[in-house]
């Protein structure tokens, strides 16, 4: 497979899920943002993430703290992150993936490999 048939391949698996009604991979790809803090969280899905790494793992170029934090609103609020008060310091919360959201990432890491294997 070509790189033009690759880009065309990653582009509509792109717009489908913005016009898709499900909720995650609108969010998902919905900004470079919203990409980057669902991959941190998914990455630290184990122990968690908080705030204050998120903001120190996210380059500043792609938002600011301020942007972090309505991200990670929403995300509650749509119940795709969820928010746990760190066992070791109360005064930390760790955020983590739903059960869905963390599904939903694998599932687009299987649709990526196969893109990028050139299967359909």
């Amino acid at each position: 497979m070509n790189a033009e048939e690759i880009i065309k391949l990653m582009k509509k698996a792109l717009y489908s899920s913005i016009k898709s009604p499900e909720i995650f991979g609108k969010f998902f790809n919905k900004s470079i943002l919203h990409n980057a803090v669902v991959m941190e969280i998914f990455s630290n899905n184990i122990n968690g993430i908080c705030y204050e790494k998120l903001c120190f793992n996210i380059p500043k170029s792609l938002g600011s703290r301020s942007s972090i934090q309505n991200l990670l609103k929403e995300g509650l609020d749509k119940k795709l992150f969820n928010k746990i008060e760190s066992q070791e310091d109360k005064r930390i919360k760790n955020f983590y993936l739903s059960d869905l959201s963390s599904q939903m990432v694998l599932d687009w890491v299987k649709e990526q490999k196969k893109i990028f294997n050139g299967q359909d």
